[in-house]
């Protein structure tokens, strides 16, 4: 029996090693370096290649390296392999505080004073405080419901879009598509932490951004597949969205080419929003491999038909 690591990124052998500091003794291997794939029944994944699954006739659990599990799915699973996902109180804190960061940039108008710095121009603008400001969170699972609750607990009007109805401290909740303008009506930002899945690939699109209050800003921390990328440009050219903050896109890294680089409402940073802390997530990795040898069901196991 061994575990199988097969993460796209230079982050492997940093796993391995965490991995066996609590797995002393276990058959550990990073891909495509596996002696013998009829031993592997737990697989550790960042980002696979396609079929990666059936490379290993055993196999019983994987293991997604984050809290995202859409890079996990490029076709149906077997049913008796199980999925699941990281969740850990740093990444959720990661992630809080980068679009809070996002947030008060907006507010503040850091970005116009940057842009007026470099052409000598001294010229006050009007601001946003905390109590002013209405945001909605669209995803209001571990991470969003995390980011919607510290929000409205500093002082932010918060509302969360949903595919069931949250009971979050000081936010309003909205559920399924009859409610999405209901959500993002009137908001100053709308901030986007849903997972992927085919009922919410391309859902931040023209129909949607033509309910954004005009000037308003759009977060997506979410996947770049949430955004149908030639309406956003047209969003931000008709002034409908004043500013977006893009971590995620459906090319990673982004092409030199792509017209988000030349946009100067675009603020682009790469996929840093929140990255998986080995140290702090290794022990929930350690924690289902044991559960899988003694039969038990899983920390955070996803359902492969809901796709979260």
């Amino acid at each position: 029996m061994s575990i199988a690591l097969e993460i796209n990124s230079k982050r492997s052998g940093d796993w391995r090693d965490e991995l066996l500091k609590l797995l002393p003794g276990t058959k550990i291997e990073i891909y495509p370096d596996i002696e013998n794939p009829n031993e592997v029944e737990f697989i550790l994944c960042w980002k696979p290649a396609p079929a990666y699954y059936k490379r290993f006739p055993n196999l019983k659990v994987v293991q997604s390296a984050g809290a995202g599990i859409d890079h996990l799915f490029p076709e149906s699973l077997p049913e008796h392999i199980s999925v699941s996902k990281i969740v850990d109180p740093v990444l959720k804190e990661d992630m809080f505080e980068h679009v809070l960061t996002c947030l008060m940039n907006g507010m503040k108008n850091f970005a116009s004073y940057a842009q007026n710095k470099s052409n000598k121009q001294w010229n006050p603008l009007a601001y946003m405080t905390i109590d002013q400001t209405k945001v909605a969170i669209l995803g209001l699972g571990e991470i969003g419901g995390y980011v919607a609750e510290k929000l409205a607990g500093m002082g932010f009007d918060v509302k969360g879009w949903s595919n069931s109805k949250k009971n979050i401290p000081g936010v309003e909740s909205f559920v399924g598509l009859d409610e999405l303008g209901s959500a993002i009506d009137a908001v100053d930002f709308v901030v986007n932490i849903l997972p992927l899945t085919t009922q919410t690939e391309n859902i931040l699109n023209r129909d949607v951004f033509k309910l954004f209050k005009s000037g308003s800003i759009l977060i997506n921390v979410g996947r770049g597949g949430h955004v149908v990328e030639d309406a956003l440009l047209e969003a931000i050219e008709n002034k409908v969205i004043k500013a977006a903050y893009l971590d995620v896109f459906h090319h990673e890294p982004l092409p030199e080419d792509h017209l988000f680089w030349d946009c100067a409402p675009i603020f682009i940073t790469p996929h840093v929003a929140s990255r998986t802390n080995i140290a702090s997530s290794v022990k929930q990795v350690v924690d289902n491999y044991k559960r899988m040898l003694h039969h038990q069901s899983l920390l955070n196991e996803v359902s492969l038909k809901k796709g979260y």
